[in-house]
Protein backbone atom coordinates (compact mmCIF):
# COMPACT_ATOMS: atom_id res chain seq x y z
CA UNK A 1 0.00 0.00 0.00
CA UNK A 2 2.67 2.51 0.69
CA UNK A 3 4.92 1.57 -2.54
CA UNK A 4 3.37 4.19 -4.17
CA UNK A 5 3.43 6.59 -1.96
CA UNK A 6 5.08 9.84 -2.22
CA UNK A 7 8.75 10.99 -0.30
CA UNK A 8 6.68 13.14 1.76
CA UNK A 9 3.96 10.75 2.92
CA UNK A 10 7.31 8.39 3.87
CA UNK A 11 8.62 10.78 5.50
CA UNK A 12 5.52 12.18 7.95
CA UNK A 13 4.99 8.43 8.75
CA UNK A 14 9.30 8.01 9.56
CA UNK A 15 8.67 10.99 12.21
CA UNK A 16 5.40 9.44 13.60
CA UNK A 17 7.25 5.98 14.08
CA UNK A 18 10.18 7.83 15.43
CA UNK A 19 8.04 9.41 18.40
CA UNK A 20 6.42 6.46 18.85
CA UNK A 21 9.32 4.76 19.50
CA UNK A 22 10.77 7.22 21.71
CA UNK A 23 7.92 7.51 23.80
CA UNK A 24 7.79 3.45 24.24
CA UNK A 25 11.44 3.32 24.70
CA UNK A 26 11.04 6.69 27.06
CA UNK A 27 14.04 8.38 25.75
CA UNK A 28 13.54 12.56 25.09
CA UNK A 29 12.81 14.22 21.95
CA UNK A 30 15.81 14.94 20.92
CA UNK A 31 17.28 11.32 21.20
CA UNK A 32 18.09 10.07 17.68
CA UNK A 33 15.57 7.65 16.62
CA UNK A 34 17.50 5.01 14.52
CA UNK A 35 19.42 2.99 17.87
CA UNK A 36 15.50 3.14 19.26
CA UNK A 37 14.09 1.17 16.04
CA UNK A 38 16.99 -1.23 16.35
CA UNK A 39 16.88 -1.97 19.51
CA UNK A 40 12.66 -2.91 19.16
CA UNK A 41 13.53 -4.71 15.89
CA UNK A 42 11.63 -2.09 13.95
CA UNK A 43 12.52 -1.68 10.83
CA UNK A 44 12.41 1.63 8.87
CA UNK A 45 9.51 3.27 6.90
CA UNK A 46 11.41 2.81 3.49
CA UNK A 47 12.78 -0.77 4.53
CA UNK A 48 9.36 -1.85 5.36
CA UNK A 49 7.84 -1.05 2.60
CA UNK A 50 10.52 -2.98 0.78
CA UNK A 51 10.39 -6.17 3.42
CA UNK A 52 6.60 -6.04 2.37
CA UNK A 53 7.22 -6.28 -1.49
CA UNK A 54 9.56 -9.33 -1.26
CA UNK A 55 7.35 -10.56 1.15
CA UNK A 56 4.52 -10.77 -1.39
CA UNK A 57 7.02 -11.19 -4.53
CA UNK A 58 8.09 -14.66 -1.90
CA UNK A 59 4.42 -15.43 -2.30
CA UNK A 60 4.24 -15.11 -5.81
CA UNK A 61 7.19 -16.61 -6.22
CA UNK A 62 5.81 -20.00 -3.87
CA UNK A 63 2.09 -19.79 -5.96
CA UNK A 64 0.61 -18.67 -2.38
CA UNK A 65 -0.52 -15.08 -3.61
CA UNK A 66 -3.59 -13.98 -4.44
CA UNK A 67 -4.19 -14.82 -8.69
CA UNK A 68 -4.44 -10.96 -9.26
CA UNK A 69 -1.23 -10.30 -8.02
CA UNK A 70 0.37 -13.40 -9.49
CA UNK A 71 -0.91 -12.11 -12.97
CA UNK A 72 0.91 -8.49 -12.60
CA UNK A 73 4.39 -9.86 -12.68
CA UNK A 74 5.91 -12.50 -15.20
CA UNK A 75 9.43 -14.57 -14.63
CA UNK A 76 12.49 -13.96 -16.41
CA UNK A 77 12.18 -17.10 -17.99
CA UNK A 78 14.97 -16.92 -20.84
CA UNK A 79 17.03 -19.45 -19.78
CA UNK A 80 20.42 -17.80 -21.98
CA UNK A 81 20.28 -15.35 -19.02
CA UNK A 82 21.74 -15.05 -15.26
CA UNK A 83 18.49 -13.45 -14.22
CA UNK A 84 16.73 -16.88 -15.17
CA UNK A 85 18.44 -18.83 -13.16
CA UNK A 86 18.56 -16.44 -10.32
CA UNK A 87 14.77 -16.51 -9.79
CA UNK A 88 14.60 -12.99 -11.18
CA UNK A 89 11.19 -11.27 -12.33
CA UNK A 90 10.83 -8.98 -15.35
CA UNK A 91 11.08 -5.28 -14.58
CA UNK A 92 8.79 -3.36 -17.47
CA UNK A 93 10.25 -0.43 -18.77
CA UNK A 94 8.33 2.67 -18.41
CA UNK A 95 8.41 6.51 -19.62
CA UNK A 96 6.92 7.80 -16.29
CA UNK A 97 8.51 8.19 -13.06
CA UNK A 98 5.29 7.52 -11.39
CA UNK A 99 4.69 4.13 -12.93
CA UNK A 100 7.96 3.15 -11.24
CA UNK A 101 5.71 2.94 -7.94
CA UNK A 102 3.04 0.36 -9.17
CA UNK A 103 3.37 -3.12 -7.84
CA UNK A 104 4.50 -4.78 -10.89
CA UNK A 105 7.48 -2.65 -11.50
CA UNK A 106 8.07 -2.20 -7.54
CA UNK A 107 7.55 -5.40 -6.52
CA UNK A 108 10.38 -7.25 -9.19
CA UNK A 109 12.45 -4.36 -8.30
CA UNK A 110 12.18 -5.04 -4.72
CA UNK A 111 12.92 -8.98 -5.34
CA UNK A 112 15.72 -9.04 -7.86
CA UNK A 113 17.88 -6.49 -5.89
CA UNK A 114 16.97 -9.06 -2.44
CA UNK A 115 20.03 -11.32 -1.80
CA UNK A 116 20.28 -14.78 -3.27
CA UNK A 117 20.47 -17.07 -0.67
CA UNK A 118 17.48 -15.70 0.65
CA UNK A 119 15.89 -16.38 -2.75
CA UNK A 120 16.46 -19.82 -1.73
CA UNK A 121 14.80 -20.66 0.90
CA UNK A 122 11.26 -22.39 0.54
CA UNK A 123 9.92 -21.65 4.45
CA UNK A 124 8.03 -18.51 4.82
CA UNK A 125 8.99 -17.96 8.11
CA UNK A 126 12.16 -18.27 7.73
CA UNK A 127 12.18 -15.97 4.24
CA UNK A 128 10.17 -13.52 6.38
CA UNK A 129 13.31 -13.58 9.25
CA UNK A 130 15.94 -13.52 6.52
CA UNK A 131 14.53 -10.07 5.23
CA UNK A 132 14.04 -8.06 7.91
CA UNK A 133 17.56 -9.22 9.10
CA UNK A 134 18.80 -8.08 5.63
CA UNK A 135 16.52 -4.89 6.40
CA UNK A 136 17.69 -4.09 9.96
CA UNK A 137 21.29 -4.73 8.59
CA UNK A 138 21.26 -2.75 5.21
CA UNK A 139 18.48 -0.25 5.42
CA UNK A 140 16.98 0.80 1.93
Amino acid sequence: MFACSSQTTLHRLQRLQDATARLLCGASPRTHAPPLLKQLHWLPVPSRVQFKLCTLMFDINHGTAPRYLTELVRRCDDSRLRSSVRGDFVVSRTQLHFTDKAFFIAGPRAWNASPFNIKLISSRTSCRKKFKTHFLVSPS
